[in-house]
C-alpha cells in the first residue's frame, strides 16, 4: 500500500498542506486533485447536509459496490482462510490526537511483523488533495468537511467513494474496524456492508460526554447518543479498552455483553525511557535562569501532556493548581501540547511564574519532558484509555488520574500514582502528599517510579497486537464460515 489510487508524482513545488509540518509524518504519494465542497464552519444547519451526502454517495456508487461484492467473494475463496486482512478506518487521522498517534504507531508495527494491516482516513481541509503518508497511511480525498461543533482544529468529513472502491479492489480486506462514529465512518460502513465486508468498531472516544461538555445545545447530546446507538448496533462486536466503557456500551448504547470485547492497547514504549530523565529537556521550557532551578534543589515538577482542550477537564486542573501553587514557591507545572483551549489557559495564568508552556512536541523532546516530570497530572474523565498516562509511566513518572475511564486501570493503585475523584480537596491533598513524598521520603518516591515503569510494560506492542489478531482471526471465521 505504498502508492495512492490514481496517484500523481510528488513534485517538490507542490503545496500539499497549508499547516505546519506534523512531527513524524511524511508524504510519500498523492491522489489526484478532485472536486470537493468548500470547507464549512460549524453549525447545526450545516450538519444537516451530512445525511444527504452520505446516502447520495452510497446510492450513486451502488452498482460498483455490488460488482465489488462479487469480486471480493470470489477472491476470499481463493485466499488462505487463516490469513486475515484488516483495515483500520478513522476520520481524524490527519489531526494530532491520541487516536491518530496510537494508530500511526500500531499499524506499521503490525505490518513489520507480518500482519496484514491497513490504515485509512480523510485528508484535512488544509490539503488540496488526498495523500499517503509514510507509505501506509491513506488520507483519502474528501467530498465534504466542516468544523466540529465546540471542537476547534478538528472536523467532520466525508471521503470520496471512488478511491475507496479502487483501493478495496487493489488491496482486498476481510475486516474493517471503525475507530470513531463519524460521518466518513458511516459512509464507509454502508459501503462495506453492500460490498459484503465484515465491519466492527472500537470505542475510542466518549462522544456523548464530549458533546455535553463542548456543545451548548442540550438536544445535541440526546441526538448524538441516538446516532451512536445505531452506529455501534451496526458495527458489532465493539472493542473496549477498559471495563468502565464496556459497561457504558452495554448500559447506555444497549450493546449485548457478548458483543463487547475488552482488548489491551499497545504503545511503542521503546520511545519513552527512564534514561531520558535529567538530560536538560525541562530546562529548555521552564525559563530557568538561576542555579536553584537547575541544580539539586530545583522545583518539584508536575506536567500535563496531551490535547489542550476543555474535555480533558483542564478548567478543574487550572483551579486546583492555582490554589496549590499559591501555598508553595517550590513547585511548577508544565503544559505540553496544543489545542483550542491553550489561549484561555495562558490568559488564566498570565503573570504566574509557576506555569510554563512547551507547545506541541514529539520524539526525544517529548520523551524528555515526560521523564523530567516528577508527577504527571491527568484529570480527564472522558478518556477511554490514556496513551499519555502509559507514556509518562514508562519514563518512570507516577501519574495522578481521575477515578473514571481508562487511566485508572493503567495506574491501578497508589503505588504507581494516585486515583482520585474529581473533587478539589482530594486533588489538593494529593498534590500536597506528592510534594511531601518527593521532598521528605526519597525511598518511597523511587519505589513509585519503579512501579510506574513496571506497570507500563503491560501495554507493549507485542502483547496487544498478538491479542488483537487472535480476535480478528476468530471474527473472520465467524463472519465468513471459514
Amino acid at each position: 500500500m505504498s502508492t495512492a489510487s490514481s496517484s500523481t508524482k510528488l513534485k517538490p513545488s507542490d503545496a500539499l498542506d497549508s499547516r505546519p509540518t506534523i512531527f513524524g509524518r511524511r508524504v510519500t504519494s498523492t491522489f489526484k486533485k478532485r472536486f470537493s465542497f468548500k470547507h464549512q464552519p460549524p453549525g447545526n444547519l450545516r450538519t444537516g447536509m451530512i445525511p444527504p451526502i452520505v446516502f447520495g454517495s452510497l446510492f450513486l456508487n451502488l452498482p460498483k459496490l455490488l460488482k465489488l461484492r462479487f469480486y471480493l467473494k470470489k477472491e476470499r475463496r481463493e485466499h488462505p482462510a487463516d490469513d486475515v486482512r484488516v483495515l483500520f478506518y478513522s476520520d481524524n487521522l490527519d489531526e494530532t490526537n491520541g487516536i491518530a498517534n496510537n494508530l500511526r504507531n500500531v499499524i506499521p508495527y503490525m505490518r513489520a511483523h507480518g500482519m496484514k494491516a491497513f490504515l485509512a482516513g480523510n485528508a484535512f481541509n488544509t490539503r488540496p488533495c488526498g495523500v499517503v503518508e509514510n507509505s501506509y497511511c491513506l488520507l483519502l480525498p474528501r467530498m465534504f468537511s466542516m468544523e466540529q461543533l465546540g471542537y476547534a482544529n478538528s472536523e467532520l468529513a466525508i471521503p470520496r467513494v471512488g478511491p475507496v472502491l479502487r483501493l478495496l479492489k487493489r488491496y482486498p480486506v476481510d475486516l474493517i474496524e471503525f475507530e470513531t462514529p463519524s460521518p466518513g465512518a458511516w459512509l464507509v460502513c454502508f459501503c462495506a456492508k453492500v460490498a459484503g465486508i465484515k465491519v466492527f468498531s472500537h470505542y475510542r472516544t466518549d462522544v456523548p460526554t464530549y458533546t455535553k461538555t463542548l456543545v451548548k445545545a442540550k438536544w445535541m447530546y440526546h441526538f448524538v447518543l441516538w446516532l451512536m446507538k445505531i452506529f455501534y448496533g451496526m458495527t458489532k462486536p465493539v472493542v473496549s479498552p477498559c471495563k468502565d466503557y464496556a459497561d457504558i456500551l452495554t448500559s447506555q448504547l444497549k450493546i449485548p455483553e457478548n458483543k463487547v470485547k475488552i482488548l489491551p492497547r499497545g504503545l511503542p514504549l521503546e520511545k519513552f525511557s527512564t534514561d531520558m530523565r535529567g538530560k536538560g529537556t525541562w530546562e529548555k521550557y521552564n525559563g530557568a535562569t538561576v542555579p536553584e532551578q537547575t541544580g539539586e534543589n530545583r522545583k518539584i515538577r508536575f506536567s500535563f501532556i496531551g490535547r489542550i482542550s476543555k474535555e480533558k477537564n483542564l478548567e478543574f486542573l487550572n483551579s486546583v493548581w492555582k490554589k496549590f501553587a499559591a501555598k508553595h514557591d517550590d513547585v511548577e507545572l508544565m503544559y505540553v501540547g496544543y489545542g483550542w483551549y491553550l489561549k484561555e489557559i495562558k490568559q488564566f495564568f498570565d503573570g504566574d511564574s509557576s506555569v510554563h508552556f512547551a507547545g506541541e512536541q514529539g520524539g526525544e523532546t517529548l520523551a524528555g519532558l515526560y521523564a523530567d516530570s516528577d508527577f504527571f497530572l491527568f484529570p480527564s474523565t472522558t478518556d477511554t484509555f490514556g496513551n499519555v498516562v502509559v507514556e509518562a509511566m514508562s519514563t518512570g513518572t507516577p501519574a495522578i488520574v481521575s477515578n473514571y475511564g481508562g487511566p485508572h486501570d493503567i495506574v491501578m493503585d497508589s503505588s504507581a500514582g494516585r486515583i482520585l475523584p474529581i473533587d478539589e480537596e482530594s486533588w489538593l491533598n494529593a498534590l500536597e502528599e506528592c510534594r511531601r513524598i518527593y521532598l521528605e521520603d526519597p525511598a518511597t518516591y523511587a519505589k513509585m517510579r519503579e512501579v510506574a515503569h513496571e506497570r507500563s510494560l503491560k501495554y507493549t506492542m507485542e502483547s496487544s497486537t498478538k491479542a488483537q489478531f487472535e480476535f480478528f482471526r476468530e471474527l473472520k471465521k465467524e463472519a465468513y464460515g471459514l
